[in-house]
């Protein structure tokens, strides 16, 4: 709105400046015009002479020019009364109102970043308290890991203890088993021996 009015307002001033240009056209062209009556009328005086059709037709030209030029200044002229009608009355209302909006806006903006700020101190001190616990949380697990690493080493070595006796128990109890099976046959050699010789004695007696 405010370029189209410096818009019009500067088409105006080109119009008035222009009207002056050829105002002053005219005026100059009217003086010359009339000295040179005078310096005719002035070397003949009984002489009479009448204006050239050349002449009658460019001053109705110019005057043509001059009431167009007058009807676009009234119409200018209507227009930025016109405009300065909506631009007062929207200064006067809609832009305070608007202004108005945006202070209360930026005023509520500003008391929600004053609320967050006032905030932030608790935020931070629960924060602190939440590090300082899980740190020694954190702590406590380092230390449970390396009883449990430990533990879990110990029972390693159990485990690996345990399956080496395992072993020796497993050979020592397959020699028990060759060593039982040697005795049973020995006993039975033994049984048949005397066997054979108590049936040599009832015989012999």
């Amino acid at each position: 709105m405010l370029a189209l009015l410096r818009r019009l307002l500067g088409r105006k001033k080109g119009e008035n400046n222009e009207t002056r240009e050829r105002q002053k056209e005219a005026g100059l062209w009217s003086h010359r015009h009339t000295s040179r009556n005078k310096s005719f009328w002035g070397k003949h005086w009984t002489t009479v002479k009448a204006p050239t059709p050349n002449s009658d037709t460019e001053q109705e030209q110019q005057m043509n020019e001059l009431d167009k030029l007058a009807h676009q200044l009234e119409m200018v002229t209507n227009e930025r009364n016109e405009l300065q009608g909506i631009l007062a009355n929207y200064n006067n209302k809609d832009l305070n109102n608007r202004l108005n909006f945006e202070l209360e806006m930026l005023d509520m903006e500003h008391k929600k970043v004053m609320l967050d700020l006032q905030k932030f101190p608790k935020e931070i001190s629960e924060a602190l308290y939440k590090c300082e616990k899980l740190a020694e949380e954190a702590v406590s697990c380092s230390i449970l890991h390396s009883r449990l690493l430990n533990e879990w080493t110990q029972l390693k070595e159990k485990v690996r203890t345990v399956r080496e006796e395992n072993r020796k128990l497993r050979k020592q109890q397959i020699s028990l088993q060759e060593s039982n099976e040697e005795m049973k046959m020995l006993c039975g050699e033994a049984h048949e021996k005397m066997y054979e010789l108590s049936e040599k004695e009832k015989q012999v007696g």
